[in-house]
């Protein structure tokens, strides 16, 4: 009989220990999952460093409202002789002065071979409304930019767009879903995984503990932000343009694999990609300037049609 009783006692501490074991495990996984989710998410607003006329530039402010509930955004309109025009979208913890990218000097080249160019803040960076969340209502944005366009006279069919990173995650996105003139889209991943993964790697977060989070940082991110999750490679192929992919050498968020998984997804034929040597993650404009603009206002030259010089 004591046998027996000293059994039930000890199962019930082994119950006891082991359910409060596992409620403090899942409060630290839910804790560290919301709180993963709120670091992916969230985007600190940068103030602009810097404007057009740095780089002898006549430049309007603009001014228009994203798609995304009229959440207005602020950018800037670079005219030019020609008559098409191209959005740049930054990537997402910049704003229109993307200073890795250089952006400001990409306009300047762009300019200079009859391109004029919008450059705008996203949802809540620089000088833009909102609130600023990685992924979350970028596309829409750029459909408020291209909005804006129409509205002053470009046809779509001269409208073009180049997006970095996951500006130009934003850029496939709202492609497959608009017609557009063309897009290059330079440092696009395949998947918001392969972003998060290179981003731990970044930071040697070990994979193992990324995967092992995975399914909460998900849950969290939809039940905080009611984002949904969309994947280039999901979409890219209903993409109706031709789109140039860019992939630098030396990126450490974004694979080969991934551009090229990117390429073969698209069914477009005109589609096509370069790997810039030497060049890190979104660099490429700033390592090879020159064959950078070259080859980005070649290929909208031939997609958009020749436009005036």
């Amino acid at each position: 009989m004591k046998i027996n009783r000293l059994l039930r006692i000890k199962k019930r501490k082994f119950i006891k220990i082991t359910a409060i074991s596992t409620t403090v495990i899942l409060v630290l996984y839910v804790g560290i999952s919301v709180a993963s989710a709120i670091a992916m998410m969230e985007i600190p607003c940068q103030p602009l460093t810097n404007s057009p006329a740095s780089v002898c530039l006549t430049y309007e402010d603009a001014s228009f409202v994203s798609r995304n509930s009229g959440v207005v955004l602020k950018g800037w309109f670079i005219p030019a002789e020609g008559d098409s025009i191209l959005i740049i979208v930054h990537g997402g913890s910049e704003n229109r002065v993307d200073n890795i990218v250089d952006t400001l000097n990409l306009a300047h080249d762009l300019v200079q071979n009859g391109y004029a160019i919008l450059l705008f803040d996203l949802e809540g960076r620089g000088e833009s409304e909102g609130r600023g969340s990685s992924l979350f209502n970028n596309d829409l944005d750029i459909g408020g930019a291209v909005d804006y366009l129409k509205d002053r006279g470009y046809p779509i069919s001269r409208i073009g767009i180049i997006g970095f990173c996951s500006g130009a995650a934003s850029t496939c996105i709202f492609a497959s879903q608009n017609n557009i003139g063309s897009i290059v889209l330079d440092g696009c991943f395949a998947t918001v995984y392969d972003e998060v993964a290179g981003l731990a790697a970044q930071r040697t977060i070990p994979i193992f503990l990324l995967d092992f989070f995975r399914p909460g940082i998900t849950l969290a991110v939809e039940a905080i932000y009611g984002y949904k999750m969309v994947n280039p490679i999901d979409v890219v192929a209903e993409v109706t343009c031709p789109i140039l992919f860019i992939h630098e050498e030396y990126d450490d968020l974004i694979t080969l694999e991934a551009n090229n998984q990117l390429l073969r997804a698209s069914e477009n034929p005109a589609s096509t990609l370069w790997e810039v040597s030497g060049a890190r993650h979104s660099e490429a404009y700033k390592t090879h300037p020159s064959e950078y603009v070259k080859r980005v206002t070649d290929f909208f030259d031939s997609i958009m049609g020749t436009i005036t010089h």
